[in-house]
Protein backbone atom coordinates (compact mmCIF):
# COMPACT_ATOMS: atom_id res chain seq x y z
CA UNK A 1 0.00 0.00 0.00
CA UNK A 2 1.28 3.31 -0.59
CA UNK A 3 2.46 5.81 1.90
CA UNK A 4 2.12 9.45 2.89
CA UNK A 5 4.83 11.08 3.91
CA UNK A 6 5.63 9.66 7.63
CA UNK A 7 4.81 13.25 9.18
CA UNK A 8 1.37 13.35 7.73
CA UNK A 9 0.27 9.74 8.60
CA UNK A 10 0.79 10.19 12.25
CA UNK A 11 -1.39 13.49 11.93
CA UNK A 12 -5.22 13.31 12.73
CA UNK A 13 -7.76 15.18 10.52
CA UNK A 14 -9.40 18.16 11.53
CA UNK A 15 -12.84 17.24 12.62
CA UNK A 16 -15.39 19.78 14.06
CA UNK A 17 -18.04 18.63 16.41
CA UNK A 18 -21.61 18.01 14.69
CA UNK A 19 -19.73 17.90 11.10
CA UNK A 20 -21.64 15.36 9.95
CA UNK A 21 -25.10 16.42 10.85
CA UNK A 22 -27.65 18.65 9.02
CA UNK A 23 -27.03 21.91 11.58
CA UNK A 24 -29.99 24.00 9.40
CA UNK A 25 -32.57 22.90 11.79
CA UNK A 26 -30.90 24.58 15.12
CA UNK A 27 -29.74 27.49 16.88
CA UNK A 28 -26.09 27.14 15.48
CA UNK A 29 -23.63 28.25 18.45
CA UNK A 30 -21.19 26.30 17.79
CA UNK A 31 -18.69 27.84 14.96
CA UNK A 32 -18.84 31.70 15.39
CA UNK A 33 -20.98 32.21 12.72
CA UNK A 34 -23.08 34.80 11.76
CA UNK A 35 -26.62 33.81 13.13
CA UNK A 36 -28.98 35.18 11.14
CA UNK A 37 -30.13 34.91 7.46
CA UNK A 38 -28.11 36.77 4.72
CA UNK A 39 -29.09 40.13 4.05
CA UNK A 40 -31.54 40.54 1.18
CA UNK A 41 -28.92 42.58 -0.92
CA UNK A 42 -26.84 39.67 -0.77
CA UNK A 43 -29.30 37.22 -1.78
CA UNK A 44 -30.73 39.59 -5.11
CA UNK A 45 -27.07 40.27 -6.09
CA UNK A 46 -25.74 36.23 -6.35
CA UNK A 47 -29.25 35.41 -8.38
CA UNK A 48 -28.62 38.28 -10.55
CA UNK A 49 -24.98 36.85 -10.68
CA UNK A 50 -26.55 33.70 -12.13
CA UNK A 51 -29.02 35.26 -14.02
CA UNK A 52 -25.60 36.98 -16.22
CA UNK A 53 -25.07 33.15 -16.90
CA UNK A 54 -21.16 34.00 -15.93
CA UNK A 55 -20.55 31.47 -13.55
CA UNK A 56 -18.92 29.53 -16.30
CA UNK A 57 -16.97 31.87 -16.18
CA UNK A 58 -13.04 32.15 -14.39
CA UNK A 59 -12.72 34.93 -11.42
CA UNK A 60 -10.92 38.01 -11.79
CA UNK A 61 -10.45 40.49 -8.95
CA UNK A 62 -9.30 43.96 -9.89
CA UNK A 63 -12.78 45.48 -9.15
CA UNK A 64 -12.55 43.65 -5.65
CA UNK A 65 -9.19 44.50 -4.70
CA UNK A 66 -10.04 48.07 -5.37
CA UNK A 67 -13.12 48.50 -3.11
CA UNK A 68 -10.99 45.80 -0.30
CA UNK A 69 -8.22 48.55 0.12
CA UNK A 70 -10.65 51.47 0.60
CA UNK A 71 -12.12 48.98 3.30
CA UNK A 72 -8.52 48.00 4.58
CA UNK A 73 -7.09 51.52 4.32
CA UNK A 74 -4.44 49.74 2.65
CA UNK A 75 -3.19 49.97 -1.16
CA UNK A 76 -3.91 47.43 -3.41
CA UNK A 77 -0.64 45.88 -3.32
CA UNK A 78 -0.73 45.37 0.25
CA UNK A 79 -3.54 43.29 -0.20
CA UNK A 80 -4.05 39.08 -1.39
CA UNK A 81 -7.32 37.67 -1.50
CA UNK A 82 -7.67 34.15 -0.17
CA UNK A 83 -9.53 30.90 0.02
CA UNK A 84 -11.25 31.87 3.02
CA UNK A 85 -8.40 32.62 6.04
CA UNK A 86 -7.45 28.82 6.54
CA UNK A 87 -5.94 29.85 3.32
CA UNK A 88 -4.13 32.76 3.74
CA UNK A 89 -2.70 30.88 7.41
CA UNK A 90 -1.44 27.72 4.53
CA UNK A 91 -0.07 30.70 2.16
CA UNK A 92 2.39 32.05 4.98
CA UNK A 93 3.12 29.14 7.01
CA UNK A 94 3.98 27.38 3.36
CA UNK A 95 6.03 30.43 2.77
CA UNK A 96 8.08 30.65 5.86
CA UNK A 97 8.29 27.08 7.26
CA UNK A 98 10.10 23.99 6.33
CA UNK A 99 11.00 20.54 7.63
CA UNK A 100 11.92 21.01 11.13
CA UNK A 101 11.55 24.56 11.54
CA UNK A 102 9.69 26.08 14.49
CA UNK A 103 6.82 28.15 15.31
CA UNK A 104 6.01 29.96 18.23
CA UNK A 105 2.10 30.44 19.03
CA UNK A 106 -0.05 30.67 22.01
CA UNK A 107 -2.08 27.54 22.97
CA UNK A 108 -4.56 26.50 22.68
CA UNK A 109 -5.46 28.27 19.47
CA UNK A 110 -6.72 27.79 16.03
CA UNK A 111 -6.47 24.54 15.00
CA UNK A 112 -5.48 25.40 11.20
CA UNK A 113 -2.12 26.60 12.49
CA UNK A 114 -1.28 23.30 13.74
CA UNK A 115 -2.94 21.20 11.09
CA UNK A 116 -0.90 22.98 8.35
CA UNK A 117 2.27 23.09 10.48
CA UNK A 118 2.20 19.46 10.78
CA UNK A 119 1.46 18.91 7.62
CA UNK A 120 4.95 21.04 6.08
CA UNK A 121 6.45 19.15 9.10
CA UNK A 122 7.04 22.15 11.27
CA UNK A 123 7.80 21.97 15.00
CA UNK A 124 5.52 24.38 17.02
CA UNK A 125 6.49 25.89 20.15
CA UNK A 126 3.37 26.05 22.00
CA UNK A 127 3.17 28.63 24.96
CA UNK A 128 0.17 27.61 27.00
CA UNK A 129 -2.15 30.25 28.33
CA UNK A 130 -2.65 30.46 32.26
CA UNK A 131 -5.57 27.84 33.69
CA UNK A 132 -7.60 31.07 34.46
CA UNK A 133 -7.24 32.83 30.80
CA UNK A 134 -5.89 36.07 32.81
CA UNK A 135 -4.25 37.22 29.95
CA UNK A 136 -1.83 36.58 26.84
CA UNK A 137 1.57 34.66 28.26
CA UNK A 138 3.45 37.68 27.34
CA UNK A 139 6.86 36.90 29.17
CA UNK A 140 6.79 32.97 28.58
CA UNK A 141 6.12 33.77 24.46
CA UNK A 142 8.70 35.83 24.13
CA UNK A 143 10.82 33.80 26.23
CA UNK A 144 10.00 30.91 24.01
CA UNK A 145 11.37 32.80 20.85
CA UNK A 146 14.92 32.35 19.92
CA UNK A 147 17.56 31.93 16.87
CA UNK A 148 15.97 29.35 15.59
CA UNK A 149 12.55 30.76 15.37
CA UNK A 150 11.12 31.04 11.82
CA UNK A 151 7.54 32.24 12.51
CA UNK A 152 5.83 33.89 15.22
CA UNK A 153 2.01 33.87 15.30
CA UNK A 154 -0.38 36.14 17.34
CA UNK A 155 -3.92 35.24 17.62
CA UNK A 156 -5.79 38.46 18.57
CA UNK A 157 -8.38 37.82 20.14
CA UNK A 158 -7.30 34.36 20.55
CA UNK A 159 -9.68 31.61 19.16
CA UNK A 160 -10.96 29.71 21.11
CA UNK A 161 -10.37 31.62 24.62
CA UNK A 162 -11.17 34.82 23.18
CA UNK A 163 -8.24 36.59 25.05
CA UNK A 164 -6.72 40.05 23.31
CA UNK A 165 -3.53 40.61 23.21
CA UNK A 166 -2.56 44.62 23.82
CA UNK A 167 -1.50 46.43 20.84
CA UNK A 168 1.51 47.60 23.16
CA UNK A 169 2.35 43.82 23.46
CA UNK A 170 2.09 43.47 19.71
CA UNK A 171 4.40 46.40 19.30
CA UNK A 172 7.13 44.94 21.44
CA UNK A 173 7.54 41.50 20.03
CA UNK A 174 8.12 43.34 16.08
CA UNK A 175 10.41 45.60 17.33
CA UNK A 176 12.24 42.99 19.39
CA UNK A 177 12.30 40.44 16.56
CA UNK A 178 12.78 42.54 13.06
CA UNK A 179 14.18 39.70 11.03
CA UNK A 180 11.24 37.35 12.05
CA UNK A 181 7.73 37.38 9.94
CA UNK A 182 5.01 38.14 12.88
CA UNK A 183 1.52 36.74 11.47
CA UNK A 184 -1.49 39.08 13.85
CA UNK A 185 -4.50 37.00 13.34
CA UNK A 186 -7.56 39.64 12.89
CA UNK A 187 -10.40 37.03 12.15
CA UNK A 188 -12.88 38.93 14.88
CA UNK A 189 -11.67 42.27 13.48
CA UNK A 190 -15.26 44.23 13.01
CA UNK A 191 -16.36 42.87 16.53
CA UNK A 192 -13.50 44.24 18.49
CA UNK A 193 -12.21 47.16 16.04
CA UNK A 194 -8.52 46.54 17.43
CA UNK A 195 -5.75 46.18 14.53
CA UNK A 196 -1.85 46.25 14.47
CA UNK A 197 -2.33 47.67 11.02
CA UNK A 198 -0.59 51.20 12.23
CA UNK A 199 2.64 49.11 12.83
CA UNK A 200 2.39 47.88 9.17
CA UNK A 201 4.18 51.36 7.72
CA UNK A 202 6.76 50.66 10.27
CA UNK A 203 7.58 47.05 10.62
CA UNK A 204 7.84 44.80 7.02
CA UNK A 205 7.50 42.04 9.41
CA UNK A 206 4.04 42.51 10.12
CA UNK A 207 1.72 40.21 8.16
CA UNK A 208 -2.30 40.28 9.02
CA UNK A 209 -4.82 37.89 8.18
CA UNK A 210 -8.55 38.78 8.21
CA UNK A 211 -11.89 36.76 7.05
CA UNK A 212 -15.46 37.16 5.95
CA UNK A 213 -16.69 34.76 7.23
CA UNK A 214 -17.57 36.50 10.74
CA UNK A 215 -19.41 39.80 10.70
CA UNK A 216 -20.23 39.61 6.52
CA UNK A 217 -22.08 36.67 7.07
CA UNK A 218 -20.13 34.82 4.44
CA UNK A 219 -18.48 31.63 5.90
CA UNK A 220 -20.25 29.13 3.37
CA UNK A 221 -18.32 30.91 0.42
CA UNK A 222 -15.42 31.27 1.55
CA UNK A 223 -12.91 34.45 1.85
CA UNK A 224 -10.21 35.84 3.39
CA UNK A 225 -7.48 38.25 2.85
CA UNK A 226 -3.86 38.71 4.26
CA UNK A 227 -2.42 42.45 4.60
CA UNK A 228 1.58 42.88 4.53
CA UNK A 229 4.39 44.74 2.61
CA UNK A 230 4.17 44.89 -1.13
CA UNK A 231 7.46 42.76 -1.63
CA UNK A 232 5.90 39.53 0.62
CA UNK A 233 2.41 40.00 -0.85
CA UNK A 234 4.49 39.36 -4.22
CA UNK A 235 5.81 36.19 -2.80
CA UNK A 236 2.55 35.11 -1.66
CA UNK A 237 0.98 35.21 -5.35
CA UNK A 238 3.73 32.59 -6.33
CA UNK A 239 1.54 30.13 -4.15
CA UNK A 240 -1.80 31.04 -4.23
CA UNK A 241 -3.29 29.62 -7.55
CA UNK A 242 -5.28 32.18 -9.90
CA UNK A 243 -8.60 31.14 -9.95
CA UNK A 244 -8.32 29.90 -6.02
CA UNK A 245 -11.21 32.54 -4.69
CA UNK A 246 -14.24 32.40 -6.42
CA UNK A 247 -16.22 34.87 -8.34
CA UNK A 248 -19.50 34.45 -6.23
CA UNK A 249 -17.09 35.39 -3.01
CA UNK A 250 -15.85 38.57 -3.84
CA UNK A 251 -19.45 39.61 -5.37
CA UNK A 252 -21.02 39.31 -2.04
CA UNK A 253 -18.16 40.57 -0.10
CA UNK A 254 -18.21 43.83 -2.51
CA UNK A 255 -22.32 43.83 -1.65
CA UNK A 256 -21.66 43.68 2.06
CA UNK A 257 -18.83 46.40 1.81
CA UNK A 258 -21.53 48.36 -0.22
CA UNK A 259 -24.17 47.81 2.03
CA UNK A 260 -22.59 47.82 5.68
CA UNK A 261 -25.46 49.15 7.46
CA UNK A 262 -26.83 45.43 8.35
CA UNK A 263 -23.65 43.60 9.35
CA UNK A 264 -22.91 46.62 11.39
CA UNK A 265 -26.09 46.84 12.79
CA UNK A 266 -25.71 43.13 13.59
CA UNK A 267 -21.94 43.08 15.24
CA UNK A 268 -23.60 46.50 17.56
CA UNK A 269 -26.91 44.04 18.34
CA UNK A 270 -24.39 41.03 19.27
CA UNK A 271 -21.25 42.95 20.95
CA UNK A 272 -23.61 45.84 22.79
CA UNK A 273 -26.86 44.68 23.78
CA UNK A 274 -26.80 40.48 23.96
CA UNK A 275 -23.20 39.73 24.98
CA UNK A 276 -24.00 42.58 28.53
CA UNK A 277 -27.04 40.07 28.36
CA UNK A 278 -25.89 36.96 28.33
CA UNK A 279 -23.01 37.87 30.78
CA UNK A 280 -25.86 39.38 33.02
CA UNK A 281 -27.25 35.85 33.50
CA UNK A 282 -24.43 33.82 33.86
CA UNK A 283 -23.36 36.28 36.67
CA UNK A 284 -26.95 36.22 37.98
CA UNK A 285 -26.89 32.24 38.00
CA UNK A 286 -23.17 31.66 39.17
CA UNK A 287 -22.36 29.91 35.95
CA UNK A 288 -18.40 30.46 35.47
CA UNK A 289 -17.38 32.11 32.13
CA UNK A 290 -14.84 33.82 30.49
CA UNK A 291 -16.04 36.63 27.99
CA UNK A 292 -13.31 36.71 26.09
CA UNK A 293 -13.09 39.87 23.63
CA UNK A 294 -15.01 39.10 20.67
CA UNK A 295 -18.25 37.54 20.15
CA UNK A 296 -17.73 34.38 21.69
CA UNK A 297 -16.91 32.66 25.07
CA UNK A 298 -16.32 29.54 27.16
CA UNK A 299 -18.98 28.81 29.14
CA UNK A 300 -17.94 25.95 32.63
CA UNK A 301 -20.96 24.35 33.60
CA UNK A 302 -20.51 21.87 36.21
CA UNK A 303 -21.25 19.01 33.91
CA UNK A 304 -20.08 20.10 30.59
CA UNK A 305 -21.19 17.04 29.08
CA UNK A 306 -24.81 16.87 30.37
CA UNK A 307 -24.87 20.81 29.37
CA UNK A 308 -23.87 20.21 25.92
CA UNK A 309 -25.63 17.09 25.24
CA UNK A 310 -29.08 19.32 27.06
CA UNK A 311 -28.71 22.55 24.48
CA UNK A 312 -28.61 20.15 21.67
CA UNK A 313 -31.82 18.30 22.38
CA UNK A 314 -33.38 21.31 22.46
CA UNK A 315 -32.34 22.77 19.65
CA UNK A 316 -28.96 24.87 20.54
CA UNK A 317 -25.57 23.58 19.40
CA UNK A 318 -22.31 24.87 21.13
CA UNK A 319 -18.68 23.80 21.07
CA UNK A 320 -17.19 21.64 23.41
CA UNK A 321 -13.30 22.08 23.70
CA UNK A 322 -11.30 19.05 23.56
CA UNK A 323 -7.75 21.34 24.97
CA UNK A 324 -6.44 19.54 27.59
CA UNK A 325 -6.83 23.23 29.47
CA UNK A 326 -10.06 24.24 28.72
CA UNK A 327 -11.77 20.68 28.10
CA UNK A 328 -14.19 21.56 30.75
CA UNK A 329 -15.64 24.26 29.02
CA UNK A 330 -17.91 24.87 25.88
CA UNK A 331 -17.07 27.75 23.26
CA UNK A 332 -20.47 29.40 22.23
CA UNK A 333 -20.66 32.48 19.94
CA UNK A 334 -23.41 35.18 20.39
CA UNK A 335 -26.17 35.89 18.14
CA UNK A 336 -29.14 38.35 18.24
CA UNK A 337 -31.11 39.26 21.56
CA UNK A 338 -33.87 37.20 20.36
CA UNK A 339 -31.21 34.59 20.35
CA UNK A 340 -30.07 34.84 23.16
CA UNK A 341 -33.15 35.36 24.98
CA UNK A 342 -33.75 31.42 23.86
CA UNK A 343 -30.70 30.38 25.10
CA UNK A 344 -31.16 31.78 28.54
CA UNK A 345 -34.61 29.88 28.30
CA UNK A 346 -33.23 26.82 27.78
CA UNK A 347 -30.01 26.67 29.84
CA UNK A 348 -32.08 28.37 32.82
CA UNK A 349 -34.35 24.97 32.74
CA UNK A 350 -30.75 22.97 32.51
CA UNK A 351 -29.41 24.41 36.05
CA UNK A 352 -32.80 24.68 37.69
CA UNK A 353 -33.27 20.66 35.93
Amino acid sequence: MIQVKPNIAAMSPYSPPWSNMERKGYLRLDLNEYTQDPPEHVITALKAYIDENRIQMYPEYSRFLSKLSLYAGVNEDHLIVTNGSDQAIEIILRAFLGYGDAMVIAQPGFPIFEQVAGVIGAKICGVSYDQNLSGFPYNEFVKAINPETKLIVIINPDNPTGVAVSLSQIQKILDENPDIPVIVDEAYFEYTGITSLDFLETHPNLIITRTFSKAFAMAGLRLGYIIAHPDIISQFYKIRGPFDVNNCATLVAETQMDFPDAWKGYVHEVMNVSKPRLERFFDENDVRYYPGAAQFMLVQPQDRDGAVQYLKDHGILVRPMVAELIRHTFRMNIGTLEQTEQFIEVYKAFIEA
